[in-house]
C-alpha cells in the first residue's frame, strides 16, 4: 500500500511536480531502493531521499535536510552525469542511518502520537513542528480534492488505479489511528465500493471525494467532535442532510445519497442528484479546490504602482475589487467608486480625522480551462467580455498613475452591452493611446487576464462585484455604508508601511535602497549609543560562538560520513 501510494503521486500529482516526482521515482537506483523496502525505517529513508532530490532540483540554494550533515547537492542530483555520486540508501553506515532517522522522526513525529491536537498554530510552528492530527487531515483532504479536480477529463487506466490506491492506503497505513479507525467503519460499504469501482471520469472522481468528505464530516458531527461543521456545499436549494451521508447506519442502504448516476427527472431527491445539481456540486468543489490555469503559475495580479510610496509612518488602506468585464452590477459599483479612488484617502472616525495612502487593485473573475502557459480562457458573459477585459487590464498596466485607468473602466461600464465597441471613445475620454491598448491586448492581454483569473480563483472569489478591505472578509456587492466600512477598517486594521515591512505583509511598495525612516532626534542618539557598545562587544561573542559551532559540526560530520 505504501508503494502504491508513492507511485500514485507520479500519476496524479497536479502540475509539473508530477513529472519531477516521476523522474525521481523512475531513476534506476531509486526504483531499486523502493523495491527493497522491508521496514518502516526503509520507507522513511526513501521519502527522505526523494524529498532531498526535489529540494536539490527546485531550490538549489536551500540547505538539504538534516542541516547537521551539510550534505552535498550532487548526492541528490539525479541529472548529474556522475551518477556514481548519488547517495545510495543501501550503502549507508549504521551510524549515518541512525542519525538521519533520528532527524526525520524529530521533524515529523509528534510527541504523544497523532491523537494529540494542538489548539493554536503559529506560522513558524506550521513550518517547523511535526503535524498533529488536524494538520495531517487537512493536508490529506487538500491532496485528495486537488488531485481529483486536476485530473484529465478522461483519466488513463493507470491514473484510475492510482486514484483507487489512495483510499486503500488510508484504510491500511494512514498514520492517525483514530482517523483510520473511523474510516474503516464505512469504507467497505457496498454502495460506496460500487461507486469507487465505477469512477472513470474526472467528474466522477470529484463527486466520490466530495461524498467521502461529507461522510467523514457527518460522522464527526454525530460523534459530537465537530458540532459546528456543515455539509459542503451550503446552497439552500440543495438541502443536504446528515442521513444522506450516514454510513454505516441501519438505513444507509436505503437513505444514502447515490452519485453514480443522476436522477431520471429534472429534480433531485434524497437519494440522487439531478444532472444540474450534480454539475453545481462539481462547480462548487472546483471553485474551492482548483486554481484557474493550474498550480504552476505565479499567483500574482499586480500592476505598476498608481501612487508614490507613502511615508513609513502613514497608514495604507488596501482595497481589492473583483469584477467581470460585462457584469452590470460591477458597472454600477464602478460608477459610484471610480471618482473617489485617489492616492490620498481621508475620513472621520468618531470625530477623529484619519488619512491613508490608498492601495486600490482591480481583478477579473473568469475561467481558464487550459494552463497558465497555454490558456483557454472563458469569460462568463461571452467572447466580447474577454476582449474588453484584455483592454481594461492593459489600461491598468500602461496608465496606472493616479488611477488613470479607472476613467477607462468607468467609461466602458456606461453600457456593458457595447463592450468592447466603446474602446476608441473611452480611450479618448481617458486620454489614452488606443494603439497602445490594442497592441498590449494582442501581445500581453491573454497573459494578463490569465493571471487575474488565477489570482481571483486562488483567493476564492466567484461572485462579482466582491470587495476585500485590508485582506479581510470578502464583501459581495457594494453596500450603502461602504464609505463608513472603509473608514472603520482604516481605523482598526490598517498598518503603516513600516509595520507592513516588519510583519512581512505583502505591500505594493517594496523597501527602498536608501533609508527612509523618520526618527526623532532623541531616538537617534539613543540608538547610536547602543550601537557603539554593541559594535565593541558583539563581534567577540560572534567569533567565539561560530568557532565552537564549526568545530563541533566538523567533528560530528567526520564521524558520521566516514566510510
Amino acid at each position: 500500500n505504501f508503494r502504491n501510494l508513492l507511485f500514485s503521486v507520479t500519476l496524479l500529482y497536479p502540475g509539473e511536480g508530477r513529472d519531477l516526482i516521476a523522474a525521481i521515482v523512475q531513476d534506476a537506483t531509486v526504483k531499486k531502493e523502493i523495491d527493497a523496502m522491508a521496514t518502516a525505517e526503509d520507507a522513511q529513508l526513501v521519502v527522505w531521499k526523494i524529498h532531498n532530490c526535489v529540494s536539490a532540483r527546485v531550490w538549489p540554494q536551500r540547505t538539504l535536510f538534516p542541516e547537521l550533515l551539510d550534505l552535498q547537492r550532487s548526492f541528490f542530483d539525479l541529472r548529474s552525469s556522475s551518477t556514481h555520486k548519488q547517495l545510495r540508501l543501501l550503502h549507508l553506515s549504521d551510524e549515518l542511518r541512525t542519525t538521519i532517522l533520528r532527524a526525520v522522526n524529530k521533524r515529523w513525529v509528534i510527541a504523544g502520537g497523532l491523537e494529540v491536537v494542538r489548539k493554536h498554530w503559529s506560522k513558524e510552528e506550521v513550518e517547523t513542528l511535526p503535524p498533529d492530527r488536524k494538520m495531517l487531515g487537512h493536508a490529506y483532504w487538500t491532496y485528495m480534492h486537488s488531485m481529483s479536480v486536476y485530473l484529465p477529463e478522461r483519466p488513463s487506466s493507470h491514473q484510475l488505479a492510482g486514484f483507487r490506491a489512495i483510499f486503500d492506503a488510508i484504510y491500511h497505513i494512514f498514520p492517525c489511528p483514530v482517523c483510520r479507525g473511523h474510516f474503516r467503519l464505512f469504507y467497505h460499504d457496498p454502495v460506496l465500493q460500487q461507486e469507487l469501482a465505477a469512477v472513470d471520469t474526472k467528474h466522477a472522481a470529484i463527486m466520490f471525494v466530495w461524498k467521502l468528505h461529507n461522510i467523514v464530516t457527518t460522522d464527526g458531527i454525530r460523534r459530537g467532535d465537530w458540532p459546528h461543521r456543515k455539509l459542503f456545499p451550503q446552497e439552500k436549494h440543495l438541502k443536504f442532510n446528515l442521513s444522506q451521508f450516514s454510513v454505516p447506519s441501519p438505513l444507509s442502504a436505503q437513505d444514502q445519497l447515490r452519485i453514480s448516476s443522476p436522477c431520471k427527472g429534472k429534480h433531485s431527491s434524497s437519494t440522487c442528484l439531478s444532472s444540474r445539481d450534480g454539475y453545481e456540486v462539481i462547480a462548487d468543489v472546483q471553485a474551492r479546490w482548483q486554481i484557474e490555469g493550474g498550480i504552476d503559475q505565479p499567483l500574482e495580479d499586480s500592476a505598476p504602482a498608481s501612487c508614490p510610496p507613502p511615508p513609513p509612518s502613514q497608514k495604507i488602506l488596501r482595497l481589492d475589487m473583483y469584477v467581470m468585464g460585462k457584469c452590470p452590477w460591477c458597472a454600477k459599483s464602478m460608477e459610484k467608486l471610480a471618482d473617489n479612488i485617489t492616492c490620498d484617502f481621508g475620513c472621520s472616525y468618531h470625530g477623529k480625522a484619519l488619512t491613508a495612502r490608498m492601495d486600490f487593485r482591480i481583478h477579473m473573475v473568469g475561467l481558464n480551462n487550459g494552463t497558465y502557459r497555454h490558456p483557454w480562457l472563458k469569460a462568463i458573459h461571452g467572447p466580447s467580455e474577454l476582449v474588453g477585459e484584455r483592454l481594461e487590464l492593459c489600461a491598468r498596466q500602461h496608465y496606472p498613475k493616479d488611477y488613470q485607468y479607472l476613467r477607462f473602466f468607468k467609461c466602458m461600464d456606461k453600457d456593458v452591452k457595447k463592450i468592447p465597441m466603446m474602446a476608441p471613445e473611452c480611450a479618448e475620454e481617458a486620454d489614452m493611446d488606443l494603439n497602445v491598448l490594442v497592441g498590449c491586448a494582442n501581445m500581453e492581454g491573454e497573459r494578463l487576464v490569465a493571471s487575474s483569473y488565477a489570482f481571483s480563483s486562488y483567493m476564492g472569489i466567484g461572485m462579482t462585484p466582491t470587495f476585500v478591505i485590508n485582506g479581510g472578509k470578502p464583501i459581495v456587492g457594494l453596500p450603502s455604508n461602504f464609505s463608513e466600512e472603509l473608514c472603520y477598517q482604516l481605523a482598526t486594521t490598517s498598518v503603516t508601511l513600516q509595520q507592513a515591512r516588519e510583519k512581512d505583509v505583502e505591500s505594493l511598495y517594496p523597501p527602498q535602497d536608501s533609508t527612509d525612516a523618520i526618527v526623532e532626534e532623541s531616538s537617534i542618539w539613543t540608538f547610536v549609543a547602543f550601537l557603539a557598545v554593541f559594535i565593541c562587544i558583539a563581534p567577540l561573542f560572534c567569533i567565539i560562538a561560530r568557532l565552537r559551532r564549526r568545530r563541533a559540526m566538523a567533528e560530528e560530520r567526520r564521524a558520521l560520513l566516514r566510510s
